[in-house]
């Protein structure tokens, strides 16, 4: 094993950094770190460059003696594409063989869920998907038997919900919940032949393919020793938001005494985790990213105990320390929440900023009986883009592109390709080995087989994506796209296909600008656009002014963590003090300026004393 040095480090620092900027000594001690740990690493404090910085490093040794391979896990492919376009090149043999860079689920699927299912099938599968899965049981649910139809009814189970179990591979209501009918019953049978021939037509949810991991590992223990010969280092990014599933098989994967692994996250940002508990036990020994580039001293110094557990924090000296502001409102005055966040914005010039992104942002964004986020902006209502939402019509796809048109055009062009992918399905028009195209490999076809075809389509997607986001109709033009696309490609203009590009919308309209989750701050000829969204959605984000909106899950978040923003810590004993804990730690470790909180009255009142004593501006609105 070699070491690496300080003109290693040099190197990197050319690489990724701003012409005069080095890494500290923390981020050093990272980068040379090359033996099994915990990385634990402060909001904005840049580590995904550190991690960079080591992988162009290791990417200069390679190949490994004995031809072993490093492994790269992250969460999303958006992840994996950002790191590739920031490594520019320098490291693309970290994407080859034997290295593997991607996401937990492409690594399950690769190396676990495909294999077993040739062991179990003698092929491959034709889709690992949730969306496709959803859609096809639902084909497939005429030919379940009535009597058990009736029985998950009366049970008040969805076939949609049924999986199989990770331990045993019998049918359970949940991947790792208890079996929902006696295998001796009349019914199990059916059930297990319903589940079994979806299975092997090839069409898999992300559930099956960890079940089907799970079957691999147990029929070849072997498999662990293999991977750990195969790769020396495994680097695990946003270690936070790994699940229970997940850290378990990465257990089972590699062999802790022989390859070098190193988890780096936040523990304290651990939202998509529904424990009470930090999803990711950081060692003792961990190394540290204390300081952040995102924020100030003022907002280091107000967030560092509101959180789970208390880590150090040191915020940006160059950024300007503006005292946090505590928006206080009753029943009346709540509809002035907004505005004053505006105004504040032009007390403090943040509209003479570079960075212009303003955000408000609360835990839940439903409307409820309690206040949630439409009781600051009655019209919110975002339906989330990312949670694969399968739409009757084409038109539902696009009126679903335009609400998100306020969110960024990334999303709008999805929700297009995506009603072009379902269109595609529906006429039966599939890849040469059977498989259903995705977004991917419907343009790799294209390109290498009918380039006009491709660039047509690439032509269109750009001006359909900024006609959506001025409110412009492209339904009749979209229609026509895909009629000519079905007919090129060879499929069926059947009327199936028919209904869904004709078909209605079933989404309720939301009218003006309103419907893009925007409010509008005027004042003395000046205009600042604040942007609503749910905590979730502005994770990883970087906002010049955060105003965090209190919201009712279970108890009002705020006054459940009056004391952590008193600047005292005590260990939380209820799980929704845990939780709205997590949530206010993403959230307001958004900002690099202002961060503004704002709360009811009732919860506030009896603290004004101590929370302007901890150095909290209090505003009444």
């Amino acid at each position: 094993m070699f070491n690496i040095d300080d003109n290693m480090i040099e190197f990197a620092e050319r690489l990724l950094l701003p012409e005069g900027d080095i890494f500290d000594e923390e981020r050093r001690n990272i980068i040379r770190c090359l033996e099994s740990k915990d990385i634990q690493a402060c909001p904005g404090s840049g580590k995904t460059t550190t991690l960079l910085a080591k992988l162009s490093i290791l990417a200069r040794q390679l190949p490994l003696k004995s031809n072993q391979g490093i492994c790269v896990l992250t969460h999303t492919n958006v992840a994996v594409d950002e790191i590739r376009e920031r490594l520019e090149g320098h490291a693309d043999i970290l994407f080859q063989y034997p290295n593997h860079f991607g996401t937990i689920q492409s690594f399950v699927n690769r190396y676990l869920a495909i294999p077993a299912y040739v062991d179990m099938f003698g092929k491959r599968p034709a889709r690992i998907d949730d969306e496709f899965f959803l859609e096809y049981t639902e084909r497939r649910a005429r030919t379940l038997n009535r009597g058990v139809k009736f029985w998950l009814d009366k049970k008040g189970i969805s076939i949609f919900d049924l999986r199989f179990n990770k331990d045993d591979f019998s049918i359970s209501k949940k991947f790792d919940g208890p079996i929902i009918m006696k295998a001796s019953s009349k019914s199990y049978p059916m059930l297990k032949e319903f589940k079994m021939n979806i299975l092997q037509e090839g069409v898999l949810c992300y559930d099956d393919a960890y079940a089907l991991a799970y079957y691999y590992l147990r029929k070849y223990p072997r498999i662990k020793e293999i991977l750990s010969e195969r790769f020396v280092y495994v680097f695990i990014d946003e270690m936070q938001d790994t699940d229970s599933r997940q850290n378990d098989l990465l257990e089972r994967c590699f062999d802790s005494n022989s390859v070098v692994i190193q988890k780096i996250g936040d523990r304290n940002q651990s939202i998509f985790n529904s424990s009470s508990e930090a999803g990711w036990n950081v060692t003792a020994e961990c190394l540290n990213i204390s300081d952040s580039k995102r924020f100030s001293r003022t907002i280091a110094e107000k967030v560092k105990n509101i959180c789970l557990e208390p880590q150090e924090l040191k915020g940006n000296t160059s950024v300007p320390d503006i005292a946090p502001k505590l928006l206080i409102y009753n029943d009346e005055t709540i509809s002035n929440v907004l505005p004053t966040f505006g105004d504040l914005i032009f007390e403090h010039r943040l509209h003479e900023t570079k960075r212009t992104i303003y955000k408000a942002i609360g835990w839940v964004g439903q409307p409820k009986d309690r206040r949630t986020l439409p009781s600051y902006f009655q019209s919110y209502g975002m339906p989330d883009v990312n949670k694969q939402q399968d739409f009757e019509s084409l038109t539902d796809y696009l009126k679903m592109a335009t609400i998100q048109s306020g969110d960024s055009i990334r999303n709008i062009q999805m929700l297009i390709n995506r009603g072009i992918l379902k269109s595609l399905r529906l006429s039966g028009v599939k890849k040469s080995n059977n498989v259903p195209y995705t977004q991917t490999t419907l343009n790799q076809a294209l390109k290498v087989n009918q380039r006009e075809l491709y660039d047509e389509l690439y032509e269109n997607l750009v001006r359909w994506c900024m006609q959506l986001s001025i409110g412009e109709d492209i339904i009749l033009n979209l229609k026509e796209f895909i009629t000519n696309l079905i007919t090129q490609l060879g499929g069926d203009l059947n009327s199936g296909l028919a209904a869904f590009i004709e078909g209605p919308s079933l989404i309720q309209p939301i009218a003006g600008i309103q419907k893009q989750n925007l409010y509008v701050h005027e004042k003395e000829n000046l205009k600042v656009s604040i942007q609503l969204s749910t905590v979730h959605s502005v994770k990883g984000e970087t906002h010049t002014a955060t105003l965090y909106l209190e919201t009712f899950y279970r108890m009002y978040d705020i006054e459940s963590i009056i004391e952590y923003m008193k600047g005292k810590h005590i260990p939380p004993r209820l799980e929704t003090v845990s939780a709205a804990l997590k949530m206010a730690y993403v959230g307001m470790t958004r900002p690099t300026h202002l961060l503004c909180v704002a709360a009811h009255q009732s919860g506030c009142e009896p603290h004004i004393e101590e929370l302007e004593a901890a150095g909290w501006d209090i505003r009444r609105v």
